[in-house]
């Protein structure tokens, strides 16, 4: 019997509701590093590149990419910065109810300027 990933992460969820506040904050944290790993996977994929590849051009070790994807590996932000400068890709701190944000109206600066006199 196979099982999805997703069905998986929805019996951790209520696991570590059931647990209390503790075994979320642990629970979120393991959701963050398989997402680390999955989005790193995908962005090589993408660039059809073996892990040997990207190894050569971020400068970090194939070992290493391999534990980071495998999602058994702890990078540091250097570490990531490199795979994701030699990915292409840009690092960004989202909140985690991230949404886009609604258009704002922009006042011309001089109109502005005009109404603060």
């Amino acid at each position: 019997m196979s099982r999805k990933f997703s069905d998986f992460m929805k019996e951790v969820d209520a696991e570590a509701r059931r647990e209390g506040p503790k075994a979320l904050a642990e629970a979120e944290a393991f959701k963050s590093h398989f997402r680390l790993a999955a989005e790193l996977i995908v962005l090589r994929k993408r660039r059809r590149l073996t892990q040997q590849q990207l190894s050569a051009l971020s400068g970090i070790q194939q070992s290493e990419i391999s534990r980071i994807e495998s999602a058994s590996g702890n990078p540091t932000l250097d570490t990531i910065s490199f795979l994701a400068r030699a990915l292409g890709a840009e690092l960004r701190l989202a909140t985690a109810t991230s949404r886009p944000r609604p258009a704002t109206h922009r006042v011309p600066l001089r109109q502005a300027a005009g109404r603060l006199r």
